[in-house]
């Protein structure tokens, strides 16, 4: 399958077109290319493109004849860059992408959402309407990021509607190998208020990345890809409430090391499951 990867040679991306190329475990390599604003190898088993995803005619350029894309780049976190960049490059980028390929019949296109969607990741004020949660729960932004990725979502909808197949996966704080080794040494991240605590391990999510494009799936889907548990080592049923004694007993079914969100469907429709964490890391 010809694959197109926007945002290739981000952290994210690094891993998803190493997933990409990966045959070793019985499935047949994908011919992948890179659409990025950096440049990247000349030579070698990847086609590397530099463009910008707000330019319609070079992302459609980039998707002429692939079978598939996978939607990587954005401005990830809403505290790097100015408000009007953060969500133009996030919506505009996004519109692109399904726009592009509906016009050029391109088959799917899978998109990064995140979990900052219902509102969590950026502020202590969010109150969960129940835990875990799934993709069932309201969405309530309050930053730029988040409200961006609803937006994405609610364009991937559209294009599903006109036929486009399209998937968004929300993983939540993507950590690299490095990094999980160091949360390893450190016995999980310290708490620093009333945060969701949730991660996926950068080479999970790519191959839920991979699954995406490869499965059949209802178009139009929404995805958690989170790690089964939680990154801090105190059980969450525990720690919320003395954080946020208003949470009451909703916290009371995340014993253990159980995470705040829910990656049930992802398991049942992928046929994925993560298989990294700090907690077992060897």
């Amino acid at each position: 399958m010809k694959i197109l990867v926007t945002g290739g040679l981000g952290k994210v991306g690094q891993y998803v077109v190493r997933e990409l190329l990966d045959a070793s475990g019985g499935p047949v390599a994908h011919e992948v290319t890179v659409f990025d604003r950096v440049p990247g190898p000349e030579r070698g088993a990847v086609k590397y493109l530099i463009g910008d995803i707000q330019d319609l005619g070079q992302v459609m350029e980039a998707l002429n004849g692939v079978d598939a894309a996978i939607h990587l780049a954005a401005i990830h976190n809403p505290n790097i860059a100015t408000t009007p960049v953060t969500y133009q490059t996030n919506v505009t980028g996004t519109f692109n992408v399904h726009h592009g390929a509906y016009r050029l019949g391109v088959k799917r296109v899978v998109s990064a959402s995140s979990n900052a969607i219902v509102g969590w990741s950026y502020s202590e004020n969010f109150m969960p309407d129940y835990l875990p949660i799934d993709e069932d729960h309201p969405l309530r932004p309050q930053d730029v990021y988040g409200l961006s990725k609803e937006i994405g979502e609610t364009i991937a909808r559209s294009y599903a509607l006109k036929g486009l197949e399209t998937v968004s996966l929300r993983p939540s704080g993507v950590v690299t190998p490095e990094e999980l080794e160091q949360m390893r040494k450190d016995g999980g991240r310290q708490p620093a208020g009333f945060q969701p605590y949730s991660y996926i391990d950068a080479r999970d999510l790519a191959a839920a990345f991979r699954l995406a494009v490869e499965r059949p799936l209802p178009s139009g889907i929404v995805l958690f890809v989170v790690a089964d548990d939680s990154s801090v080592a105190e059980p969450l049923c525990d720690m919320f409430p003395r954080l946020k004694p208003s949470i009451g007993d909703k916290a009371r079914g995340l014993v253990g090391s159980k995470s705040v969100f829910s990656n049930a469907r992802a398991r049942e429709v992928l046929g994925w499951k993560p298989a990294h964490s700090w907690r077992t890391l060897i």
